[in-house]
């Protein structure tokens, strides 16, 4: 399946979502608006989604760096990042700065930090990346999605508002699938 594909999958199942919660038939208005706001919206919903969870494939890993004791040291390689998910030790004062990402200390033993290059090529529909991601992945985001339209739709609706709940519920369910192998002993989520 080409990964335009995959982010139609994403909206498919977000408006079947809705649909099926929101009494939002198909070819009505409501279903019309629904489907061209989850255009708008699906970008950022898989960005939001890699980021909320600790994707093994949205992960890269960095590791047995020499520090410079009290100066901040570069880490060399790493242009993408957006966001550490975990480094070790946990007391290194790190920073990112453009992608880049600095640490000051002794020793980096290791880190793992999300990729911008990753939610690229999720967003530019990269077959080679789509078929590393997990079917729970898309049914996430589908959730996100069609909580955040619900939201755009409806406010402060009690619909809306189930919609978020079942969203939260599912992410910290998935949280805890992945969080397992990043767990590490001496690590520092972050």
């Amino acid at each position: 399946m080409m990964g335009h594909a995959m982010k139609q999958d994403i909206i498919r199942k977000a408006t079947i979502i809705l649909g099926s919660y929101g009494g939002i038939n198909s070819g009505s208005s409501r279903a019309s608006k629904a489907e061209e706001l989850c255009g708008e919206f699906t970008e950022g919903v898989i960005e939001d989604t890699v980021l909320s969870v600790r994707w093994p494939f949205a992960l890269k890993r960095v590791a047995s760096i020499e520090g410079m004791g009290s100066e901040f040291k570069v880490i060399e390689g790493v242009n993408d990042c957006i966001k550490l998910a975990v480094i070790a030790p946990s007391n290194l004062e790190f920073y990112i700065d453009g992608g880049r990402i600095c640490f000051k200390g002794a020793r980096l033993e290791f880190l793992f930090y999300y990729s911008k290059k990753v939610i690229n090529n999720l967003i530019d529909n990269d077959l080679a990346i789509w078929r590393e991601v997990p079917e729970n992945f898309k049914t996430l985001a589908s959730m996100n999605l069609a909580a955040q339209i619900a939201f755009a739709m409806y406010s402060d609706s009690m619909f809306a508002d189930g919609l978020k709940k079942q969203y939260l519920h599912k992410l910290e369910e998935i949280r805890r699938i992945y969080s397992l192998d990043y767990n590490l002993v001496n690590s520092g989520q972050v």
